[in-house]
């Protein structure tokens, strides 16, 4: 345990230190993560030797000063070495050391635990949330579940068990003999594929014309028309398998993948929904659509119950911050995305915590 905790705090600064590459480059033109290919100052551009470059150590000794042009080099970088250190260890107390160990699930949080990072700390700092984060996670998060299923045990989302339980018997009265047919070999593979390939031309096919209808005048983005082909295509093809297999139905791996189809769905459309009436309410934009995206990722994760019981202790913690920010500087905006990871990846790590504060919660009205 202790071996794995130092690798994990070791590889966590040093994901760490990438991550403040990310943070610097994604959201500004001209720059890259492969271009240039070493780390330079953003003052004198020189580049950074390998020395000056250790995580958290570099920072100190060079007194938070670039060593050519003693430019001040930002506390953040030290930050988010530090704090993606804590968070890996967190993860790793979560999902190694807390029960049967699962390291699929490890590693798919700490990449998710990574994107929110960058994420959070540019809108924080631009008020934007990249779609190479959000979208490009999206689309592979189904696909992630489905070969994590450690990610939504069964046990805790009993509504999802139920409901795949139920189309389990519907679907094995009602479609026994195509099941029989094509359970087994290349029929099925092929069918499967086939509707995977229709349903993603379908999903294009509705973005294009959704985005004609309500933007005639504006250029169409591609990454969110691809999205929504890859996240239609792998719930059909899913559906479509499911009929001609059953008895899969209420695997732990299928069930997975259903859950986090409905947490992104969930989440997307909780935040979509809360910034449109905001919106009318305050007559001006309550929500920006990267919050959305943001809250579909999360909730690829964290599942339907986990994604609305962040929200509202998103809410909770923006609040909280919010008046404290309008008291002390008058400052009456600040970036929503921090919060949305801040209380979603909180129900990730400690699920049973919140279960737990809410039942206390509620007893107290039953007494």
């Amino acid at each position: 345990m202790s071996f794995i905790l130092v690798a994990t705090v070791l590889f966590g600064t040093a994901v760490g230190s990438f991550l403040n590459v990310c943070i610097w480059r994604l959201p500004r033109p001209g720059l890259s993560l492969g271009q240039p290919r070493w780390s330079f100052c953003p003052s004198c551009a020189t580049a950074i030797a390998w020395y000056d470059n250790i995580p958290l150590l570099s920072w100190c000794l060079l007194g938070g000063r670039c060593r050519t042009c003693r430019f001040p080099i930002s506390e953040r970088y030290f930050l988010v070495e530090a704090l993606t250190a804590l968070v890996f260890v967190l993860v790793a107390q979560r999902y190694l050391f807390s029960g049967p160990p699962s390291w699929a699930a490890f590693f798919a949080v700490l990449v998710l635990a990574a994107a929110i990072l960058v994420a959070s700390f540019i809108d924080l700092e631009l008020r934007i949330i990249p779609d190479q984060i959000t979208v490009r996670g999206m689309m592979v998060a189904p696909f992630v579940a489905l070969f994590a299923p450690a990610l939504h045990p069964r046990a805790t989302d009993g509504s999802i068990s139920h409901l795949l339980a139920a189309c389990n018997r519907a679907i094995q009265s009602l479609a026994s003999g195509i099941a029989e047919t094509l359970k087994d070999g290349a029929p099925l593979a092929i069918v499967t594929l086939l509707a995977a390939a229709v349903f993603f031309a379908s999903g294009l096919y509705g973005y294009a014309l959704y985005w004609k209808l309500v933007h005639p005048r504006e250029p169409k983005p591609l990454e969110d028309g691809i999205l929504g082909g890859v996240l239609i295509g792998a719930a059909g093809a899913m559906a479509v398998f499911n009929v001609l297999r059953p008895d899969l139905l209420t695997t732990p791996a299928v069930h997975s993948f259903w859950a986090a189809l409905a947490g992104m769905l969930a989440g997307s459309t909780l935040v979509f929904t809360v910034g449109l009436l905001g919106t009318q309410v305050f007559r001006k934009p309550a929500m920006g659509f990267g919050d959305v995206k943001l809250m579909g990722l999360l909730g690829a994760f964290t599942g339907w119950a986990g994604v609305v019981a962040g929200f509202f202790l998103a809410c909770f913690l923006g609040s909280a911050v919010g008046i404290f920010l309008w008291m002390r500087h008058g400052s009456r905006y600040m970036p929503f995305g921090p919060f949305l990871a801040m209380g979603c990846f909180s129900m990730l790590l400690w699920p049973q915590a919140f279960e737990d504060l809410l039942n206390w919660y509620l007893g107290l009205f039953a007494s």
